[in-house]
């Protein structure tokens, strides 16, 4: 069986499961939307830590490649940012010690979404907020598939016969091949959303004009 193949049987085994990773993911940020509309100033608030941490924290590199109004650069800096420590730092990693700890950060990662991107009011016009909205659903699917691919991994130690294995430590480690492999189709719909993002806020959004 080719790689493809592999990556296509994950999902044809667990299909419940990723449908049930997408709606939780997703769901969280519909809630978060909720919340910044009966509460704006949480919205606000959510976008001032934004813009500090694009101004001079963690996300700084990524802010300055947008400065420079070049997409190719902040399509790079984005792609690099999301794969490197939006999923395999923040998501990935952490959960081979504790498979869960993936679902936890990605439903507070899409909270937070929802709180600050989609609701069309104050700085976040609706001229914003619609294209935007392409890039969180693209770049969100990426982190469904991170989740579900460390999920499984709690899945094979507690029925590791659903991947075929007769023993927790084999359907673990089964689990954990697969996790890998799915990084690969996470690659992908990052490089995707990062080349659409950096088009999206750079031309169509008409941000970080100089």
């Amino acid at each position: 069986m080719g790689l493809r193949s592999e990556i296509i049987d994950i999902f044809r085994k667990d299909w419940n499961l990723f449908l049930a990773t997408n709606a939780l993911f997703f769901g969280a940020t519909g809630i978060g939307a909720l919340v910044a509309f009966f509460l704006p100033e949480t919205q606000v608030a959510v976008l001032a830590v934004f813009a500090q941490e694009l101004k001079s924290g963690t996300l700084s590199p990524v802010g300055g490649a947008y400065g420079t109004g070049n997409i190719l650069k902040a399509a790079w800096m984005t792609f690099a940012n999301n794969l490197v420590y939006g999923t395999i730092q923040s998501l990935t990693l952490p959960s081979f010690l504790f498979p869960p700890y993936a679902l936890l950060m990605g439903v507070l990662r899409a909270l937070t979404w929802g709180i600050a991107f989609i609701i069309p009011q104050g700085q976040m016009t609706l001229r914003v907020v619609l294209p935007h909205l392409l890039t969180l659903l693209i770049e969100g699917e990426a982190y469904v598939i991170a989740i579900f691919g460390c999920l499984r991994q709690a899945e094979g130690l507690l029925w590791p016969a659903r991947l075929g294995e007769t023993s927790r430590v084999g359907g673990y480690l089964r689990a954990v091949r697969d996790n890998v492999r799915l990084l690969i189709p996470v690659t992908v719909i990052l490089v995707v959303g990062a080349l659409y993002e950096a088009f999206e806020l750079l031309v169509i959004a008409g941000l970080y004009r100089t």
